[in-house]
């Protein structure tokens, strides 16, 4: 019952069955035709025939002396009828001893063709008949031929339309099987491609870049769920030892002092929960197709760090100038905002933030006067977790994918992110976003 209901069954149906309804209207139609051309062609003999018998009879030669121009289908039936001067009887020309005519038998089927010629006896009707037996058996030997033919045609239509069909349909068969068998262990897979430009071949070229989009976002989640063990694990620990070592002392522990720690550490422990959302984000791809002023965005975040009490570094903004980016407002905000945070925190007493726009694009400098970042160091701070020796002494709470989350944004817009020395003798990040034409 599955076979019957495949799409090559039901292809192979009705190709099969509108062929058969073709072959059969051509049947009728090809015998309809031969019939007709050979009645036709009868029908243009007799009156040829007939024509040069009344010229020879109009010249008074003797009926059975007429010379009767032999042609294609043999000689007609010819015979005199209705004489209306002279003798009341006909005379049938075939009935002399001498007649070069033949005799029509009685009943056959026939095609007449007739003249009236005026004769010195008189005027009469010239008569040829020819029949039509050549005709039906002609048609009959078609009709057979065809009754043979045309079921072995539909049948032979039939089986090559379903080998066809099968042959196409192949490789539709097997991306079938493959997607069955890809789960969620074995999402690495692809189904296979026909190197054919067709729409099977668009199709599994779509479903593999389907595969690798699931690909991408399953990895996405499981790298959001390891980073999230992996950060989430200190502080809740943390906090845990340290109600621990409390309840243990009871009465006698600084439950006020143990507060302000738990406190601490839920902070850290917020921070981090917000960072690995915004990484998730970044990753996912929101929206980047609006007009971003960077300008705005960098001198706002400059103020805030001025401001802060717990920043003690000058934030030097002279050089920012005019720059509208295409992209997500919130995502180029947090580009500016780590990679200020970063500067702030590896800094000795200076950063200088420069915003100009070269060509197709916006290009955001942040130095400081730092201690940098070695050069064999610079691709790999980049990577989640990642804390330089000298940052774990001094970058107390960090989580480490704080410049990760601006490599991805920048990816996700098109741009890109390098590092540098800095004039001040720190390092220098370069941020590249598209520019707003």
């Amino acid at each position: 019952m599955k076979r019957f209901s495949s799409v090559r069954f039901r292809v192979t149906l009705v190709a099969t069955g509108l062929f058969a309804v073709a072959l059969i209207l051509a049947s009728f139609g090809l015998v309809e035709r031969v019939r007709n051309n050979l009645e036709d062609e009868i029908r243009k003999t007799n009156n040829e025939q007939l024509n040069a018998v009344a010229q020879q009879l109009q010249r008074g030669v003797d009926p059975n002396s007429v010379d009767v121009p032999n042609r294609p289908g043999g000689i007609p039936s010819i015979r005199i009828e209705g004489r209306e001067r002279g003798e009341s009887n006909n005379d049938d020309l075939n009935r002399g001893p001498n007649s070069p005519f033949a005799t029509l038998p009685a009943n056959d089927p026939r095609v007449r063709a007739q003249r009236r010629l005026t004769l010195a006896t008189g005027t009469v009707t010239l008569v040829a008949e020819r029949s039509l037996t050549e005709v039906t058996t002609t048609t009959d030997r078609i009709n057979d031929s065809l009754t043979l033919g045309v079921p072995f045609l539909i049948v032979l239509m039939g089986l090559m339309t379903w080998w066809l069909t099968g042959r196409a349909l192949r490789p539709v068969e097997q991306i079938r099987s493959e997607a069955a068998a890809i789960t969620g262990s074995t999402i690495h897979k692809r189904v296979p491609e026909p190197t054919t430009n067709d729409e099977i071949g668009r199709l599994a070229r779509t479903m593999n870049s389907m595969l690798d989009r699931l690909e991408e976002s399953s990895q996405r989640q499981r790298r959001f769920v390891s980073d999230a063990s992996h950060e989430l694990r200190s502080p809740i620990a943390t906090i845990r030892a340290q109600l621990e070592v409390a309840k243990r002392r009871g009465a006698d522990a600084d439950w006020p002092a143990v507060a302000d720690r738990i406190l601490a550490e839920d902070a850290r422990l917020e921070n981090a929960v917000t960072d690995l959302l915004d990484l998730a984000r970044a990753e996912e791809g929101e929206n980047i197709d609006a007009v971003v002023d960077i300008d705005e965005i960098v001198l706002t975040e400059a103020d805030r760090y001025q401001s802060s009490e717990i920043v003690n570094t000058t934030i030097d903004t002279h050089k920012v100038s005019a720059g509208r980016a295409r992209g997500n407002p919130a995502q180029c905000t947090r580009i500016v905002r780590n990679l200020l945070d970063n500067a702030c925190r590896h800094a000795k007493s200076q950063v200088a933030v420069s915003l100009t726009t070269e060509q197709e694009f916006v290009v955001l400098t942040v130095d400081d006067d730092g201690p940098g970042i070695p050069l064999a160091d610079r691709d790999r701070v980049f990577d989640r977790f990642t804390r330089l020796d000298e940052g774990r002494s001094r970058d107390a709470g960090g989580m480490g994918i704080g410049l990760a989350m601006v490599r991805t944004i920048a990816d996700r817009h098109g741009g890109s992110v390098t590092i540098g020395d800095a004039p001040l003798g720190g390092a220098r990040f370069v941020v590249r976003l598209p520019a707003e034409i």
